[in-house]
């Protein structure tokens, strides 16, 4: 009797483990379909916002909209994040692509210079802090925009024809970065 006692608490025993082990495993990630961004970089139209939708969890197209300096700045382009397939982290690398606004040229007390020019941009990120259960997370980018050879010389012609000193030209990559609230 006193055996199968000990083989029945020893079974229970491993049946409570078994059944804890179940309840701590990690939760599946469940990734965002609909987010909102709020940043700075070109995929935010400059200072402000992008909308995102996924209608894969990989891939996501977007539209930004924001003030890039020198007037309204706006792109919309697609996002590609690479899914781990074992245990989820919270970090997704991830690669993009977009047209719109990508170079700003601001002359300080004349505005009548200020102009915006639009190409494609390419782009590599991660975003972080992404967790079960979280409405949001942090996003991060090196972006490199594809100027057309007017943006270059309409600079030239500035610095030449209006006397206006740029204390930095155009710079050949672009930083992002922003919080995305989780909507659904």
């Amino acid at each position: 009797m006193a055996k199968k006692t000990a083989y029945l608490l020893l079974s229970f025993f491993f049946f409570t483990v078994a059944m804890h082990a179940q309840e701590i495993a990690p939760a599946p990630m469940v990734y965002d379909k609909v987010n909102l961004g709020i940043g700075g970089g070109l995929d935010y139209g400059g200072f402000g916002a992008d909308l995102m939708f996924y209608p894969h969890q990989s891939v996501g197209l977007f539209a930004g909209a924001g003030y890039a300096i020198a007037g309204f700045g706006f792109n919309a382009g697609v996002k590609y994040r690479f899914i781990p397939k074992k245990q989820p982290s919270g970090i997704a690398p991830y690669a993009m692509a977009m047209y719109g606004y990508n170079a700003a040229i601001a002359v300080a007390d004349a505005s009548q210079f200020n102009k915006l020019f639009y190409g494609p941009t390419f782009g590599a990120g991660l975003d972080f802090g992404l967790r079960p259960g979280k409405r949001g997370y942090w996003s991060v980018a090196l972006l490199v925009p594809i100027r057309s050879s007017e943006a270059k010389e309409y600079v030239e012609d500035l610095e030449e024809n209006e006397g206006v000193e740029f204390s930095i030209g155009l710079l050949p990559v672009a930083f992002s970065i922003g919080y995305r609230f989780i909507l659904r």
